[in-house]
């Protein structure tokens, strides 16, 4: 290391060569990040605002090697073409007003998240509740069960009165169980 802002890299066998393709100054790579970031941002904006049949190739569209990047490094650029492109770039206004419809977007993003959740949460806190009737219901078919068949049947063994009040008991919770799907289903209908 040389200096706080860069890096030389060398190979065992150039050891103590200097190799100037190599070169990678930190700040660059530093800003060549910013700039990759600021690139996708934009080009996301472009696609919200442009239809899909009329895009052109984005600059994240291209992959290009470490070598392709040292090549355009060491190409010099023509004045013309460097103050066309300094033209194409946005001014810190147009940069300032892009980020804040990011940060508003994102924020209706959340907002819209949130509602959808807080109603995701009421349903399945209803379902949760449903479940608990339904247990209890369960539990209170079943208290009445024991002591309606269960509790005469050991009293009784082997009577043939006793498999007679079970298919009884059996087909009344049937028969109720039908005529409340009834009741239900055409309350529905309403």
């Amino acid at each position: 290391l040389t200096s706080a802002s860069s890096i030389y890299v060398t190979s065992s066998s150039e050891a103590g060569i200097e190799l100037d393709s190599l070169y990678v100054p930190l700040s660059c790579s530093y800003g060549n990040a910013t700039l990759k970031i600021e690139t996708e941002m934009f080009e996301k904006y472009l696609n919200k605002l442009e239809p899909k049949d009329q895009r052109g190739p984005r600059m994240t569209d291209f992959k290009t090697s470490s070598v392709d990047f040292s090549q355009l490094r060491n190409r010099r650029k023509s004045k013309s073409r460097a103050t066309a492109e300094r033209l194409i770039g946005l001014t810190m206004d147009q940069k300032y007003e892009l980020g804040q419809r990011e940060l508003e977007e994102t924020k209706e993003e959340m907002r819209q998240m949130r509602a959808n959740s807080e109603r995701d949460l009421q349903n399945h806190e209803a379902i949760l509740e449903e479940a608990e009737i339904r247990w209890a219901e369960l539990k209170k078919a079943m208290q009445d069960f024991d002591r309606d068949i269960l509790q005469n049947l050991s009293k009784k063994k082997g009577s043939i009165v006793a498999t007679q009040k079970i298919m009884k008991y059996l087909e009344d919770k049937n028969h109720l169980r039908v005529s409340l799907g009834k009741c239900s289903h055409s309350l529905l209908r309403l």
